[in-house]
């Protein structure tokens, strides 16, 4: 039977004959207070134990709270300064690929200049060697004339009217010649 408060109060004893009280109920009584007061101490020592253990729980906890938080705030450190020198190099990478680009371009940009030059010269050397070929060409014309024994004619106006004009391409000097209506003679 659990003592309360109530019960403790309204206790009241059998009197006995001399005006005392009944010794073994009073015992009795008293065996059931320590009883209970017994169990009450024991459920009170458990219940200190537990909650010493779980206030070290606690304080473990809060301890490795703490450290998350600690690693967490060092983490978010380091991911912003990884971010950084990410971007850094990125821009650096960046730059250096455009110098290069711009190194490349004007490379190209010179020489395609150089290839136009080239080409110039060629075309120059082209018309000099047509030049030289038809004065040639005159030359021994005039000397087979003249061993002939025709009359030497004006070499301008024959020219003029026997070749066709110059044609501005790469390779119609290479053409065969044409047989005339003259040297048939």
């Amino acid at each position: 039977m659990k003592l309360t408060p109530l019960d403790l109060q309204q206790k009241a004893f059998r009197k006995l004959r001399l005006g005392g009280l009944d010794e073994k109920e009073v015992r009795a009584f008293l065996e059931l207070c320590a009883s209970e007061m017994e169990d009450l101490i024991r459920k009170l020592h458990r219940q200190d134990e537990e909650l010493r253990r779980l206030a070290t729980r606690v304080e473990e906890l809060r301890g490795r709270e703490h450290l998350l938080q600690q690693t967490l705030t060092t983490a978010q450190k380091l991911t912003d300064e990884l971010k950084q020198q990410a971007h850094k190099e990125a821009q650096i990478v960046i730059s250096e690929a455009e110098l290069q680009g711009e190194k490349i371009v004007q490379a190209a940009q010179n020489k395609r200049l150089q290839l136009v030059q080239e080409i110039d010269d060629l075309k120059r050397s082209r018309q000099t060697f047509v030049q030289q070929l038809s004065s040639l060409l005159d030359t021994h014309k005039a000397l087979l004339d003249s061993a002939r024994g025709e009359p030497a004619a004006p070499a301008a106006p024959q020219r003029a009217a026997a070749t066709p004009p110059p044609v501005d391409d790469n390779v119609s000097f290479l053409a065969p010649p044409t047989k005339r209506a003259d040297t048939k003679k």
